[in-house]
């Protein structure tokens, strides 16, 4: 969990951008997402960064990207070659 140092009166804007992907995340402790929740319920600016931020998120999780076999043994044989210092160049 993400804890975040506050102050009394409350996180500011800066602050909550932070903190933001961590509150979609769920990875923010309890207050932190309290904190945020208020902050996002009354402010016109982190608001609609947060549903922009989250829309996104949503999107791509729901993108199920399927890759070849071959391409993937491929990627993998040539990570291996380059580990090994194959592609090494004289600069």
């Amino acid at each position: 969990m993400i804890k975040f140092l506050r102050r009394n009166k409350g996180m500011n804007c800066d602050e909550i951008m932070e903190v933001l992907q961590g509150y979609l995340d769920g990875v923010v402790d309890e207050e932190t997402a309290r904190e945020v929740a208020s902050h996002l319920s009354d402010c016109a600016i982190c608001a609609p960064e947060a549903t922009l931020y989250s829309r996104i998120k949503d999107s791509l999780s729901a993108k199920q990207l399927s890759v070849d076999p071959e391409v993937l043994a491929g990627l993998h044989t040539f990570g291996e070659r380059v580990a090994k210092g194959e592609f090494e160049t004289d600069s």
